[in-house]
């Protein structure tokens, strides 16, 4: 019963991760002329709510990782998550390459300007230090949004638009700057089929680590927003937990 679970888990998180890899940078690659950064931003939007709300999957190790903080999935149900997600991400990014004529792709792939000897700018990212700071900043109030609609006690469908609507606005304002990450998943399958020029498989490191990064960072502002406390995330009992706790009697004055 249990292996049927994980494989299901599984196939679910590959299907609708399968399904943001081509609504996001399929739609760059394929028809990113025609439709621009809105089109661009509606189809990641989209893509994310129905994978939520059709599909049950998160697609996005960034929302697995918060959940598991925030004890929404267990450590187990993590790794399946994960699992299913970096699979999607490189078959959904192997999808585009074929739809693409099988060429590389130039579009679709995150990374950070580069410049020659006398700065002249070579690629249509940002430096690295405005992508690592707008990928953290959209990631952790992306994040928020999931955890504060589930909280809440929100309908799923509810849950899905809300978190569709948040990526949404966040690919709007980081396509132009790092082509939206925001999911390692997606960034990982799109930099094994992009071309090397910008070098995205050497730049994709960023698109792992700050996103998860921002699940912490997420998880820490939901916990400020809301009703919830330490003792509810995974953190219960650490560091994390006495800071927490001494913070509240600096509060409360004791």
């Amino acid at each position: 019963m249990g292996d049927s679970v994980d494989l299901r888990n599984v196939f679910a998180e590959f299907v609708g991760t399968v399904l943001v890899m081509l609504a996001g940078p399929g739609l760059l690659v394929l028809a990113g002329d025609s439709v621009g950064t809105v089109g661009v931003a509606i189809g990641f939007g989209a893509a994310t709510a129905l994978a939520i709300g059709a599909i049950g999957a998160v697609a996005n190790p960034m929302f697995s990782l918060a959940l598991f903080f925030s004890r929404g999935i267990t450590g187990h149900q993590l790794v399946t998550d994960l699992i299913g997600q970096v699979l999607g991400g490189i078959v959904g990014a192997a999808f585009i390459w074929g739809m693409n004529d099988a060429d590389r792709f130039s579009v679709g792939s995150n990374g950070w300007e580069t410049t020659s000897d006398v700065g002249v700018q070579l690629t249509g990212f940002s430096t690295l230090g405005t992508v690592i700071a707008a990928e953290l900043v959209i990631g952790i109030m992306i994040t928020v949004v999931l955890l504060s609609t589930i909280s809440q006690g929100r309908s799923e469908s509810a849950i899905a638009a809300f978190a569709g609507l948040a990526v949404g606005v966040g690919a709007l304002i980081l396509v132009p700057i790092s082509g939206f990450g925001a999911n390692p998943a997606r960034s990982i399958g799109a930099a094994i089929f992009a071309d090397t020029d910008p070098n995205a498989l050497g730049q994709v490191w960023v698109f792992v680590i700050v996103p998860l990064i921002a699940s912490f960072g997420g998880m820490l502002v939901w916990l400020g927003i809301d009703d919830a406390t330490v003792d509810d995330t995974v953190f219960d009992d650490t560091i994390l937990d006495d800071a927490a706790d001494a913070i509240d009697e600096l509060v409360d004055g004791d």
